[in-house]
């Protein structure tokens, strides 16, 4: 079964909906001139989604998240390579599993964040070629991990909503903030989570969101998000707006 069309003609929560429903199996392919996107599909569930626009591997994920260590990705990572030249190719998550250094449910939260967060970045695009091959299973990324769609929907439209409110305050990737001279209420006791903490500890200078992200790792999103947060509550202060390069 292969669909195809436009996301000016049709959405991709539509498109997701209709696989959905009849429980199809396959690969989606999403298009730009400059990025591509794919989503994979098992009985109208999604376990497996990757693009090339925002991309970040699941094994330094969970590394920044503190959960293994630099030494344990090096070491499942090279597990991985001599099982690739030995035809025997256990993806990263299960080796990372396997060897101890993993709880099986601390991956599967893992595997869940990271699709929709490629997914959110999938439903800002506005235009784009999708095309539908029932004949690709993308077998190979099959770790027994889904997600529904009624929840990946729900979850895109949240964060979307809350993307509309961030771009009022950050318009660009190219705006730039700095530590506040007076930081909030100073009567009031500050708790930040070390997510916030890192991205203050680079702001005594000021920077952008654009070299936040490269510096952080962590997506615009996610970026954008914690430094809504930290703007709103009087932590850090706006030094610079750009009309370009508005965030998409």
């Amino acid at each position: 079964m292969a669909l195809e069309g436009n996301l000016k003609d049709f959405s991709l929560a539509d498109m997701f909906r209709l696989l959905a429903s009849g429980r199809k199996t396959g690969t989606l392919h999403l298009e730009l001139p400059d990025a591509q996107g794919k989503v994979c599909f098992k009985k109208g569930r999604v376990f497996f989604a990757s693009s090339n626009w925002h991309r970040e591997s699941l094994g330094r994920r969970i590394v920044k998240a503190g959960v293994i260590s630099e030494k344990q990705l090096r070491q499942a990572l090279g597990l991985q390579k001599i099982q690739k030249k030995e035809k025997a190719d256990r993806r990263l998550g299960q080796i990372l599993v396997d060897e101890g250094y993993l709880d099986a449910k601390v991956l599967e939260t893992f595997i869940q964040e990271q699709i929709n967060d490629t997914l959110f970045d999938l439903f800002r695009w506005e235009d784009g070629q999708l095309r539908f091959e029932g004949d690709e299973t993308c077998e190979e990324e099959d770790i027994g991990i889904s997600v529904s769609v009624e929840n990946i929907i729900m979850e895109s439209s949240r964060r979307l909503e809350l993307w509309g409110r961030i771009r009022q305050k950050i318009p660009s990737l190219e705006t730039e903030f700095v530590m506040a001279s007076a930081p909030g209420d100073k009567s009031m006791e500050i708790h930040l989570k070390p997510k916030e903490w890192m991205l203050l500890c680079y702001l005594h200078g000021g920077r952008s969101v654009k070299e936040l992200v490269g510096l952080t790792g962590y997506n615009d999103f996610e970026t954008a998000r914690i430094l809504y947060g930290m703007y709103s509550a009087g932590l850090i202060e706006r030094i610079g707006d750009d009309a370009d390069g508005v965030v998409d």
